[in-house]
């Protein structure tokens, strides 16, 4: 018998993009929106935007924190 083969999760290009960035949380932000203004995100849906926005303020100001 033959294993089926399970369907992978679909990755988003913000989660991608979000991954493969380097640099402090500030300058992440910083991008991110850039981008965002750029319309690089125009099929991202809302709410992914927002969750991945607060992810990257809060990453920020944990940076800001700690120095």
């Amino acid at each position: 018998m033959r294993k089926k083969k399970e369907p992978k999760a679909k990755r988003r290009i913000l989660e991608t993009l979000l991954r493969a960035m380097q640099g402090t949380g500030a300058e992440k932000l910083v991008l991110f929106e850039r981008l965002k203004v750029a319309g690089a995100f125009v099929n991202e849906p809302a709410t992914a935007l927002a969750k991945a926005e607060k992810t990257l303020r809060a990453f920020a100001a944990m940076e800001r924190d700690r120095d």
